[in-house]
């Protein structure tokens, strides 16, 4: 124990501890939770505690209590040093379960709290911001932030500043979903895309041969053949200036036709397209595919195309997290990202022991030679366990292997309950149960997060029993491309100490060993025929786990190299979105019409303030005109980025710097512009005549984007590699010569400002 826990201890035993350092915080928030909520609270978890208050990653295994961690962190940042904290969890279920749960100790400590939930309105949101601590999703308080970006009469409810975050569940959220973007989109209401199911139905003639498929970023091209059959089709030449709009939607409805999976990638639900989370297996409402792919799903179920208006702001979740002045988290697997969370993030992770020794057992990788041999081995092992009425929990890839597994079961006479996006809202009810006598359970990825598995049901009435034949018996059907996946599952068994066993199983004609060349790896170790059971050569075994951490390692590095497209446009987000709050706030005053030949003219016939307020605003209103032409741009530029290196640059580095020039070229324009707004409001009688150009409505969602176009094969074929530097080179050398130039390739590709900070050069 620390010499600070034991002060800590000390204090609460004493209960001398009125004052406000951490350590009789601490002491008064124990005092709380010990008088309110009957929890004595473990060393472990204060030393947990203690590690958020220093914004760190605090990695706690399932059921040591990382909820009332929380609330000692969050108190002591409001009581300590007199700032605001948010806890951003997974869901609006767990924000207001903890709310619920935790308030008592608020209420005791003297610390105000609120809860934000999706259907909080508005006019309640502006006080719950002012609470010294707020329970939220990422996700709510991310579109509240974009939607302060497009107030204009009313009084922003949203903070200036962001103090202090604690993410629960951080690695789902900081690392799995950090490259969603949050958008808040304006003026349009959805309305019918006119000619997308036309497309469909033409496109559906392009089969075999037509087409090929990136495995690398899931997108589907047209071959030459597929691009001269869609030009008699389409009655024009797909590559020429005019027609890339129409090869966008071309390849989006092969991809939506080939690619794009029901039940795995999306599900139909009353009508309409609800997307699939590809980490947690969970139902993403309000989240759409990107560009025309959300339009062409549509015309393939023969739904109403719909498009989502124009987008005025966007953030991904990653750059969200990262406005906040202090940033901690708690997940169970914060080791396997520690690299990242530092990299990325600049926190330090520490890993809290568990408060008992783990009993649980978990038994290396089984490997099979095929799918139906794993089938086999995953329903022997399920049965065995109902057998003796051993509670277990299947965690399976997708929505189709886990109502596939349960059909086999019924088949058999085993009873099981199906936990997929298809019922998630019946989630926290069917996880409370799967620790019961007899239970089976089969989940997707989700595996029920933030809900104790109690064994012997949620009042633990039956546990003797369950510990008796081994405890919660955990199955993996397949490895998932990070380790974190699978240990989250693992986790789910060995609560607090309990008995527990997990189990995972492979294929070799599983995805990620298939994508990730095993057989290649293995050599003469792979089974050159069919094999029956499991396989045990060792050397195949370490080579199917070796796959898993490749498949990490290069997922770690594609968001690495996707933050050197990002940041740029968050830097120029970061500039727009200060300067038009500044202008409604008061802190700054617009002079672009006081430097026009109009401005004279304006004040014999207005009052000055109300013309300085007016003036204010219309440039407000032109910022946010301004940033939407600026995100349609930066979208075009990604989608045919890659091809700048086949003129051997650098594709990374000409992105950021046509970002940057077309930034600078459009702020230029903003003087031009004022002028002309100035010379329709001397046309107004009043100056309450004149109109400003504002959304009538705005909406928000999140976009499935994760930069596929900056994965495209031109990209990865060497971008910001030494032999993509060299062959850069010689490019550029060749077409000097053939050209008879100089060579000016230094001169091309020498950095400038923003972007030699941001790259480096190569040695």
């Amino acid at each position: 124990m620390s010499t600070e826990i034991e002060k800590i201890k000390a204090l609460a035993e004493s209960a001398e501890c009125s004052g406000n350092t951490l350590e009789e915080v601490f002491a008064r928030c124990f005092l709380a939770a010990q008088k309110e909520l009957d929890i004595t609270p473990f060393d472990e978890q204060l030393a947990a505690a203690l590690a958020l208050t220093k914004g760190k990653m605090v990695q706690m295994q399932t059921g040591e209590g990382k909820t009332l961690c929380a609330v000692f962190a969050a108190c002591t940042e409001a009581l300590v040093n007199g700032g605001l904290t948010h806890i951003l969890t997974f869901n609006d279920y767990l924000a207001k379960r903890d709310y619920n749960w935790m308030k008592p100790i608020y209420d005791a400590a003297g610390v105000s709290v609120g809860c934000i939930t999706e259907t909080t309105p508005k006019e309640e949101r502006r006080e719950l911001y002012k609470r010294q601590v707020l329970y939220c999703t990422i996700k709510e308080t991310g579109f509240d932030y974009l939607r302060s970006f497009v107030l204009f009469d009313e009084e922003p409810y949203f903070p200036e500043e962001l103090n202090f975050a604690i993410v629960d569940e951080a690695d789902s959220i900081l690392i799995d979903e950090a490259r969603i973007p949050l958008v808040i989109a304006g003026d349009v209401a959805v309305h019918e895309n006119g000619g997308m199911d036309e497309i469909y139905e033409k496109a559906a003639a392009l089969g075999e041969g037509c087409f090929s498929v990136d495995e690398e970023s899931q997108n589907a091209y047209l071959t030459d053949a597929g691009a001269d059959k869609a030009e008699k089709i389409f009655g024009r030449d797909m590559y020429a200036v005019g027609s890339e709009d129409l090869l966008a939607k071309v390849c989006a409805c092969i991809k939506a036709r080939e690619i794009l999976k029901e039940d795995k990638d999306y599900i139909l639900k009353d009508g309409n397209i609800v997307l699939i989370d590809e980490f947690t297996g969970r139902a993403a409402p309000g989240r759409v595919f990107p560009g025309d792919l959300q339009s062409a799903v549509e015309a393939k179920h023969g739904l109403k195309i719909s498009s989502r208006g124009r987008i005025m702001g966007s953030i991904a979740l990653q750059y969200y997290a990262r406005l906040y002045r202090k940033l901690s988290g708690m997940t169970g697997t914060a080791e396997q990202s520690r690299e990242e969370f530092e990299k990325i993030y600049g926190i330090l992770t520490e890993v809290i022991p568990t408060r008992l020794p783990v009993a649980r057992i978990d038994h290396p990788l089984e490997l099979y030679y095929d799918g139906a041999e794993k089938r086999k081995a995953i329903l022997a092992a399920i049965k065995e366990a109902a057998d003796i009425k051993r509670p277990v929990l299947v965690g399976s890839e997708s929505i189709s292997e886990s109502e596939s597994i349960a059909a086999d079961l019924e088949k058999a006479g085993i009873k099981c309950n199906v936990l997929n996006a298809k019922n998630d809202f019946e989630e926290a009810e069917i996880i409370a149960k799967a620790g019961e006598r007899g239970t089976v359970t089969i989940s997707t990825n989700m595996a029920g997060r933030g809900v104790d598995i109690k064994l012997g049901g949620a009042d633990c009435h039956d546990k003797d029993f369950v510990v008796s034949v081994g405890g919660l018996l955990v199955l993996s059907t397949s490895p998932r491309e990070s380790s974190r996946i699978t240990m989250q599952l693992r986790g789910r068994a060995g609560r607090q100490g309990d008995v527990g066993e997990s189990r995972a199983f492979a294929a070799l004609d599983d995805p990620i060993l298939l994508n990730n060349n095993l057989k290649g790896l293995a050599g003469r170790h792979y089974p050159s025929e069919k094999t029956k059971g499991v396989l045990d050569d060792k050397v195949l075994l370490r080579e199917a786990e070796r796959v898993q951490r490749i498949s990490e390692n290069n997922a770690f590095e594609d968001r690495v190299q996707l933050m050197k497209y990002t940041m740029i446009g968050e830097k120029h987000r970061d500039i727009t979105f200060k300067r038009r709050n500044s202008l409604l706030n008061g802190s700054y005053s617009s002079e672009f019409w006081q430097k026009t030949a109009l401005y004279e003219k304006a004040l014999e016939k207005f009052p000055e303030d109300e013309l300085q307020i007016l003036q204010n605003r219309v440039l407000a209103a032109l910022l946010n005109e301004f940033w939407s032409d600026y995100l349609d741009y930066t979208t075009y530029l990604r989608e045919g980025i890659h091809l700048t290196q086949i003129a051997g640059r650098n594709p990374a580095e000409e992105y950021n710097i046509a970002c940057e020039e077309y930034y600078e070229s459009a702020a230029a324009s903003i003087a031009e512009r004022m002028e002309e707004k100035l010379r329709d409001v001397l046309k107004c009688e009043k100056l309450s005549d004149y109109e400003i150009d504002k959304p009538t409505r705005t909406y928000t969602y999140l976009l499935n984007d994760i930069g596929e176009e900056f994965k495209a094969k031109p990209v990865l074929m060497g971008m910001l590699s030494d032999d993509y530097e060299s062959a850069a080179a010689k490019l550029n050398d060749d077409n000097s010569q053939k050209s008879g130039e100089s060579d000016k390739s230094a001169e091309t590709t020498e950095k400038k400002g923003f972007f030699g900070k941001l790259f480096g050069k190569k040695k």
